[in-house]
């Protein structure tokens, strides 16, 4: 089998004396999962040869100037060199990652974030690292930059809030033109600021989406609704204009107000938490009762973000206009319990609750947002049962794209509801597990002892 075969030269001739043309289609799918095996493989030797270079040069004026090289000789931006001296510094300094990234178990990316995402010693760095390794080929970049910082936070909760205090005051807006008469506006903010800023964009975005008759894409709705916001042009009854331009269509009707740019924090005692949210666009952020309480400083967890600081949570529990509701969550799991209905269309309740259970679509590695997905039956909904069918075992959150491909594209899902695992099945019969999202500060997500390395159906390749 090509899982089997290590990563190198000789992986890289059988790949290479391959048809395309004459695979099936589940073997085409392993063929380019072992290519990208070899790629890892020779971004390994890529990143020795480097550090070679940098350990030749180090002590000397050369050192500071090895990205310049790096640069000019692969047609690099210096960006995009210094990155590969990332990799090369940070294997030669963690030689887990490097084996890693030699067998093909990680590609560059995740090399990256396992080196150089959060600011850990060196020594814990690689107690995380071990702990994530197992896992690391079903994680993506963001995720394992999530546990990364998550670490970080834990180890130092004092360094961490003097390292914000400081990226804080470095917070800017900027102007970038570009070609085609467009430009982009970047801000680096507070992670919460940034939150608060894009759920009023992103509510006044789906707002414009459904109404009747649109037919701008969201993303377009959402930049209009922040040139509206930013520009004082939205209030309430007013509608949300696109770009100027010629042949620009009817206008979008905008939310019956301006939207609120709340915040959510959960907390609670015993087994369960609460979460403030107010109505309209907000924020969620769970945090634990015991950090609330000032008896811990648990990182809490920024929907859209990732883990935060215990003082910055404490500052957004402080907000005065907030709505509590409690939550309560599995104390293995940390996955939010049930709420049911047994009518098609989930409540507002239940929505909430698969919303905020989710976190994002289900579908392996995919970051939509739940709030922006659909909510479907994984067992189609039978008008003919008489049986509770709309409820949170049977509902998970699908952004369109994976909607559609469950829908019309041969995509299979089961939600296991004992743990909240969800196992989608190709066309293909590859198999991929999408575990569930802990919402629970306590609860640490660790390496499932139960997941094979590889979660594979089909037959074998060869």
């Amino acid at each position: 089998m090509l899982d089997d075969a290590a990563a190198g030269p000789d992986l890289a001739g059988t790949l290479a004396s391959l048809d395309e043309a004459e695979l099936d289609d589940f073997t085409i799918l392993e063929v380019l999962a072992a290519w990208e095996r070899v790629a890892a493989w020779a971004q390994a030797g890529s990143a020795r040869v480097l550090a070679e270079m940098l350990e030749r040069t180090r002590g000397s004026s050369r050192h500071e100037f090895v990205a310049d090289a790096v640069a000019a000789r692969l047609g690099l931006t210096r960006h995009a060199a210094a990155q590969l001296v990332t990799v090369a510094h940070g294997t030669a300094r963690l030689p887990e990652v490097a084996d890693a990234l030699a067998a093909g178990v990680v590609d560059r990316r995740k090399a990256e974030a396992l080196i150089d995402a959060g600011r850990l010693p060196d020594d814990l760095r690689r107690e995380v690292v071990a702990e994530i390794l197992p896992e690391a080929e079903h994680l993506t970049a963001p995720q394992i930059r999530a546990r990364m910082r998550r670490a970080q936070i834990e180890a130092d909760p004092d360094g961490t809030e003097e390292r914000h205090r400081a990226a804080r005051a470095e917070r800017f807006v900027r102007l970038e033109p570009v070609d085609d008469a467009m430009a982009y506006l970047t801000a680096y903010l507070p992670a919460d600021d940034a939150v608060r800023a894009f759920a009023a964009i992103d509510g006044v975005g789906l707002a414009l989406r459904r109404a009747p008759g649109e037919t701008r894409r969201l993303d377009e709705c959402r930049a209009d609704a922040l040139t509206a916001l930013v520009t004082g042009r939205l209030a309430t009854g007013e509608t949300v204009p696109g770009p100027a331009s010629p042949g620009q269509g009817a206008l979008g009707e905008a939310a019956t107000g301006r939207p609120t740019v709340g915040g959510t924090t959960p907390a609670g005692d015993g087994g369960g938490r609460a979460s403030r949210r107010r109505p309209g666009p907000g924020i969620r952020v769970m945090v634990a009762a015991s950090t609330l309480l000032g008896s811990d400083d648990l990182p809490a967890i920024l929907a859209g973000h990732g883990p935060i600081p215990a003082d910055m949570a404490r500052a957004l529990a402080s907000d005065p206009d907030a709505v509590w509701q409690r939550l309560f969550t599995d104390p293995g799991s940390g996955v939010l319990t049930d709420l049911s209905s047994r009518s098609y269309r989930p409540s507002v309740a239940l929505r909430a609750a698969v919303v905020a259970r989710d976190v994002t679509c289900t579908f392996p590695g995919c970051r939509v947002s739940a709030a922006s997905s659909d909510l479907d039956h994984v067992d189609p909904y039978d008008p003919a049962s008489d049986a509770a069918q709309t409820h949170g075992d049977n509902l998970h959150a699908l952004c369109r794209t994976h909607h559609r491909a469950k829908t019309v594209g041969g995509w299979q899902v089961v939600r296991h509801p004992d743990g909240g695992r969800t196992t989608w099945v190709a066309p293909t019969g590859h198999r991929f597990a999408r575990d569930p999202v802990s919402q629970d500060p306590r609860v640490v997500a660790r390496p499932r002892s139960d997941r094979p390395p590889r979660d594979r159906g089909g037959p074998p390749p060869f």
